[in-house]
């Protein structure tokens, strides 16, 4: 459907506003009478959003929408009539289930909000159809999985045991590769001594993203069990079809073997679906920070010089026995997806205050600083809607404490110390560092010795000694990362249109 809109119109006038309207940022479809619509939507449908008007020769509005959704119900339909009329509208709501009544003349402001807002619907509906159909097949997989195991035989208790615990290892796998190795190793403990080899993709009929094999070499024929998502095939577990004493698989190993296959299918559909969603949410969230850092006075470069920085103050620390309870794989993963964020909370600042050339005054200052809390309240609001995935977490605290000092004496909350999280301790550095050692439009990049020795001095006051002392001990790969990614003041210039505009630091 990939969001098509079709608008219906007997008037070949206002079908070519409508396209002049909406087609620069929708993919639309028009036709001039409701007969010519259902054609359309059996040859090019469904689609998205249905647009039309009520008072049309031959066939209606109402009834061309009605139609639509009794053979689309996915599609949201939207009426839009000269006819001031509440009856009409009463019949268009209720009768009709139209999701917005506009009249003409149509404001185009919103007329595209009504659109947005019903391909919004569109999304949501089938977001809930994807996950009821893959709740069903879940649901459809764990009742045969059931009844497999209610059927077997007693001596096979250990078999089935074995076969629980898998499943309750799979629910706490976090990548296909997990996944893999636990399916061949259930696999292999159900079969004996046979080779097992389990393959995973990501989608049907992709590469293998992922193999694990158990056991000895392959030997002989091989029973493929093939792992069968809501989406279609997504890999296999392939056994000996023999032990090396000869011995055949049971009808109980086969039916176990599938049962597993079905168990892995699952996970590895769910696992796909959350890393799609993170790496979506990611996506967006970054886009909003590189749309904070489009109107401050950095470059492209900055977000990523940043983020090196970080991994590299952290995985020192994690070298010197520093924090090592805190500072694990993930730590460092989240932390150089985290990084930057951390100004993401200027895009609530004024461009007067934020691009002023001159000196803020003192409640401009006030203003300026309340980007730290302005980030923390945008990360919660996604937070709620997405869950308190590590790097969001993350994010917040190092969007809202970036600016606390070790001394207590920063800001929004002037916290000290240990009490400041660390992943906002080892950003303020990072980011103070690349701050000093940056062309900017007003001012020429410090040297990197000169910003090393600013930041020793600030060690205990503004920054965390230990934070320091790793970086100063990494500072020349901190310098070979400045210098391969260092802006030129022509590219500075180009980041700001040539305007010479200034912005604050906070």
């Amino acid at each position: 459907m990939a969001d098509r809109i079709l608008i219906v119109d007997d008037s070949r006038e206002v079908l070519a506003s409508f396209e002049r309207l909406l087609g620069r940022n929708f993919d639309v479809v028009t036709a001039s009478s409701g007969e010519r619509a259902l054609e359309l939507c059996l040859e090019q449908g469904p689609f998205a959003v249905v647009v039309a008007d009520y008072e049309m020769p031959g066939m209606k509005g109402i009834e061309l929408l009605m139609r639509v959704r009794e053979c689309w119900p996915d599609t949201v339909p939207i009426m839009i009539t000269g006819v001031v009329d509440v009856d009409v509208a009463i019949d268009a709501l209720h009768n009709g289930r139209i999701f917005r009544f506009l009249e003409k003349p149509c404001p185009p402001g919103l007329l595209t909000s009504a659109i947005e807002d019903a391909l919004a619907e569109h999304r949501r509906i089938a977001h809930e159809h994807e996950l009821a159909n893959t709740l069903r097949f879940s649901r459809e997989t764990l009742v045969r999985f059931n009844q497999t195991l209610n059927g077997l035989v007693d001596e096979q208790t250990e078999a089935l045991l074995r076969l629980n615990r898998f499943v309750s290892d799979l629910n706490a796998a976090d990548s296909l590769q997990e996944i893999g190795e636990l399916a061949a190793r259930a696999a292999r403990d159900l079969v004996g001594e046979r080779a097992v080899t389990a393959e995973i993709c990501s989608r049907p009929g992709g590469d293998v993203e992922c193999r694990s094999s158990v056991g000895p070499s392959p030997c002989g024929e091989q029973r493929r069990e093939p792992a069968r998502s809501p989406d279609g095939e997504i890999g296999c577990i392939r056994v000996d079809e023999h032990d090396r004493a000869g011995r055949p698989l049971s009808s109980l190993q086969a039916s176990l073997l599938a049962a597993i296959a079905g168990s892995t299918a699952v996970a590895a559909h769910n696992q796909v679906r959350r890393r799609e969603r993170d790496e979506a949410q990611h996506a967006t969230i970054l886009a909003l920070a590189k749309l904070a850092e489009q109107r401050d006075n950095e470059t492209g470069k900055h977000l990523e010089r940043v983020s090196l920085f970080c991994t590299l103050i952290a995985e020192g620390l994690r070298e010197d026995g520093c924090y090592r309870d805190v500072i694990t794989d993930d730590f460092v993963r989240d932390l150089y997806r985290s990084a930057p964020l951390h100004d993401i909370g200027k895009v609530g600042i004024p461009d007067s205050i934020l691009l002023k050339p001159g000196k803020l005054t003192p409640d401009e200052w006030v203003i300026m600083k309340t980007h730290t809390e302005i980030g923390a309240d945008t990360l919660r609001t996604v937070m709620a809607h997405n869950g308190t995935q590590g790097f969001l977490r993350m994010s917040l605290d190092i969007a809202w404490c970036h600016h606390e000092y070790w001394n207590g004496l920063g800001y929004p909350r002037g916290l000290a110390g240990e009490a400041i999280p660390l992943s906002a301790r080892i950003l303020a550095l990072a980011d103070v560092y690349d701050a000093l050692t940056s062309v900017r439009i007003y001012k020429s990049a410090w040297t990197h010795q000169a910003a090393l020795e600013w930041i020793r001095k600030e060690s205990g006051t503004h920054f965390d000694p230990l934070c320091v002392e790793s970086f100063v001990k990494r500072e020349q790969l901190a310098e070979r990362i400045r210098a391969q990614l260092a802006d030129t003041r022509d590219e500075v210039l180009a980041h700001l249109g040539g305007s010479g505009a200034n912005s604050h630091a906070a």
